[in-house]
């Protein structure tokens, strides 16, 4: 029998009975996770924020396990083999294409992980390989249920959607990690409220509360890990250096690069293995070179990130034209390229959805409803929006106290 187990600070152990799964862990392109940060930049405000994408989606794939083994004893639910293979090798693969600092390198880059993942899947000659062996069409199949392509709807929605095992793994590992206690949820008693009904996922009726937590839970981390300030001004930092080396290219010049990093710079049609030469180690490396870049504006925006001389994170309604103009005037003449040392952010807090995603509730007498409907708490977790300025620190505390005034007179002219 084959069986390898692995201790994790989550799940305490991490079970391996399927001899495919494991092969995947040890490709390389799974191994690259490693080297990926979860959390992104937030290890600037969290210093424990440090777990990285390759433990997570082993914690993905290990809920997803119990996932699967509470289901075929609660309704008989994966009835094949290669059924269950599917649900497990997307839980373990679904973040494969994520590039260093995650969201931040996508945004500005355009490099979307989601459209990456599926291009690892189909074209990483080792991946493939593993792949294959189950069946011609697995990985297609797997590049199906990331898609949401409706042609396997209960895998999908447990990978995917506003209670699956990626959600279920990150909130908790990620509240770990950062030290919070607002983020934990009862796991065991959250698998146990699912159940499958004609290929379509569904909560107990009774499960409410259990729910309610959990979606209270993800609401606080949003709000107090996710989109904290100092984090958010940490993405903007680093969307900065990316742009300000993204325009010396264009413009022609030079400097020292990773070949991997210059081929996405310069927009090229990358392929998949040079995209998967680039993880966190490559952009770090960077930074530190072109912090001693002739470029001054380069060379002071990847020091600032080096040595965490953040931007100030100032949260206002959105500036007006004339405030905007004001504020970039006042930039420049402080000696601050508004280009790339102003910056608005719009950052939004998720609530719970209804359309589309929505969770449907199963009572005992096989009737349907959304969360929504049954629960008030729920109802009151809409959508929100925050505007927050990015600036140096230097404009609001600079020696000329009449920029500084004048500054201080527009960033914090409204609450």
């Amino acid at each position: 029998m084959f069986e390898k187990v692995l201790k994790d600070p989550v799940h305490d152990e991490i079970l391996f009975d399927d001899p495919l799964l494991w092969k995947l862990v040890n490709t390389s392109a799974v191994q690259r996770l490693r080297r990926i940060r979860q959390l992104g930049t937030s290890y600037m405000t969290y210093h424990g924020a440090e777990h990285t994408r390759f433990a997570h989606s082993l914690g993905a794939y290990e809920t997803m396990r119990r996932v699967l083994i509470h289901l075929e004893r609660e309704c008989g639910w994966p009835n094949e083999h290669r059924h269950r293979q599917l649900a497990l090798a997307a839980a373990l693969l679904h973040d494969l294409g994520h590039g260093p600092f995650s969201h931040t390198f996508e945004s500005i880059l355009g490099v979307h992980h989601e459209l990456w993942t599926h291009r690892i899947m189909l074209e990483d000659e080792q991946l493939r390989t593993v792949l294959d062996s189950v069946d011609s069409m697995f990985a297609k199949d797997l590049v199906s249920i990331l898609k949401k392509d409706g042609r396997f709807p209960a895998i999908e929605a447990l990978v995917s959607s506003q209670l699956d095992v990626d959600r279920m793994d990150y909130m908790l590992r990620d509240a770990l990690s950062t030290g919070v206690s607002y983020g934990q949820f009862e796991l065991a008693r959250l698998i146990r409220s699912l159940t499958v009904r004609d290929d379509h996922v569904y909560v107990k009726r009774q499960s409410l509360h259990t729910v309610e937590q959990y979606l209270l839970a993800r609401y606080f981390m949003y709000v107090q890990v996710y989109l904290h300030p100092v984090t958010v001004g940490s993405d903007v930092l680093v969307e900065n250096i990316l742009r300000r080396a993204r325009d010396l290219v264009s413009e022609g010049i030079s400097i020292e690069i990773p070949g991997a990093l210059l081929a996405v710079l310069n927009g090229k049609d990358v392929s998949v293995d040079t995209y998967l030469q680039l993880d966190e180690s490559v952009l770090l490396y960077a930074f530190h070179q072109w912090s001693r870049s002739d470029d001054t504006i380069l060379a002071d925006l990847a020091d600032r990130f080096l040595m965490r001389r953040l931007f100030a994170p100032i949260v206002r309604d959105e500036p007006s034209v004339s405030e905007w103009a004001s504020l970039r005037t006042m930039a420049k003449a402080m000696g601050f390229p508004p280009d790339y040392y102003v910056t608005e952010r719009v950052s939004t807090i998720p609530g719970y959805e209804v359309l589309g995603q929505g969770l449907t509730l199963l009572d005992d007498f096989d009737g349907y409803s959304d969360l929504s409907q049954v629960s008030k708490l729920i109802r009151t977790l809409v959508p929100s929006q925050e505007h927050r300025l990015f600036l140096p620190k230097e404009m609001l505390e600079s020696d000329n106290e009449s920029l500084s005034k004048r500054v201080h007179s527009i960033v914090f002219l409204r609450p």
